[in-house]
């Protein structure tokens, strides 16, 4: 048997796992590289995430390693073994962990997308309210100026009439003045005159 049939990688019906105590050499492992892309791409394995198939690859790469450096190193090749041991041990925690941190993802996925719609509904009625309270703004407005405008054609014609009766009253005032200077002018000049002195009778 050739060390091509001895280097077989995987648990597929049309190959075979045969443990070798031959020394691999680089040869060996290129040929073993090779395989190893070729199960992965014939397999459809997932490049990133957890993938069965991918870690099923890996775990049959990682053995074949283990065995081949157990040729060279058996002290080596046990160690590489705990790693193994220790490395499924991370993976089966992982896989475990994995489908309830999905669906906790999930969940708060959920939660944040409907607390999205709720603050677009909050939103879209606070911006019904904004334009709500703009309306009844500019309708105050257009109250407010035309009762400013109002306000200042009053005051205006109150400015108007009150020129119109102080003037009045200015001339009332002169006018009486002038009728007080000659009702007195009269009274003096009947007081001094003969009549008003009892000289009729002389």
């Amino acid at each position: 048997m050739d060390r091509k049939t001895q280097l077989t990688l995987g648990r597929h019906e049309d190959q075979s796992f045969i443990p070798s105590s031959v020394p691999s050499t680089g040869e060996d492992v290129r040929q073993l590289e090779e395989c190893f892309d070729k199960l992965l791409y014939k397999d459809y394995a997932l490049e990133t995430g957890l993938c069965p198939k991918r870690r099923r690859i890996y775990d049959d790469l990682f053995s074949e390693l283990i065995r081949i450096t157990k040729v060279h190193c058996l002290e080596r090749g046990l160690l590489l073994e705990r790693v193994k041991n220790e490395y499924t041990q991370w993976m089966n925690t992982y896989e475990e962990l994995y489908p309830s941190s999905m669906a906790y993802g999930m969940r708060q996925y959920l939660y944040r997308l409907q607390e999205k719609k709720d603050l677009e509904a909050k939103i879209n009625n606070l911006e019904g309210e904004c334009q709500q309270l703009q309306n009844e703004l500019e309708r105050e407005s257009v109250k407010f100026q035309e009762l400013s405008e109002q306000v200042h054609r009053r005051n205006r014609n109150e400015s108007n009439e009150q020129r119109t009766l102080r003037n009045d009253v200015r001339f009332l005032q002169s006018q009486n003045k002038k009728a007080r200077q000659n009702l007195e002018n009269t009274l003096n000049q009947l007081l001094a005159s003969p009549i008003f002195l009892g000289r009729a009778d002389q």
